[in-house]
């Protein structure tokens, strides 16, 4: 079976993080049932956050995979962990009422448990550099 890169969750964060961000900046009514229109503000200020954590992400991409990269992967893992809970409770109180401009709960449940798990073998895995620094064996 082939080797996927080790960068590849710093992608798929980037990939759908990046137009979840730009979604929310555009469209801030479509993320809550009834927006107060302060709420907007609060919601554009999540999508710019939103936004750096795909540069950070694009940033570790583009870059060898070290401690550091585990250590990142490691913080944009536990970022999913809301969303995915949120997903999760909007299947069980059956509320699809906003939201479905991405596929709805059950979609982005599935995306935040991939972008989620990635992200977290990611930050487990060992590099072949630190393993052979340990065994005493050279590449």
């Amino acid at each position: 079976m082939p080797r996927l890169p080790p960068t590849l969750p710093f992608w798929i964060h980037l990939l759908i993080e990046l137009p979840a961000s730009v979604n929310f900046l555009l469209n801030p009514s479509e993320q809550l049932s009834s927006p107060a229109p302060q709420a907007h503000t609060i919601i554009r200020q999540y999508a710019v956050l939103l936004f750096v954590s795909t540069l950070i992400a694009l940033i570790f991409a583009l870059r060898p995979v070290d401690g550091t990269s585990r250590r990142v992967a490691a913080a944009l893992s536990v970022y999913h962990l809301a969303p995915l809970v949120r997903a999760g409770s909007r299947i069980v109180e059956g509320s699809e009422d906003h939201g479905k401009g991405f596929g709805g709960p059950i979609v982005h449940l599935i995306v935040h448990i991939v972008c989620f798990g990635a992200l977290l073998g990611a930050f487990m895995a060992k590099s072949k550099a630190n393993e052979s620094a340990k065994t005493g064996h050279r590449r």
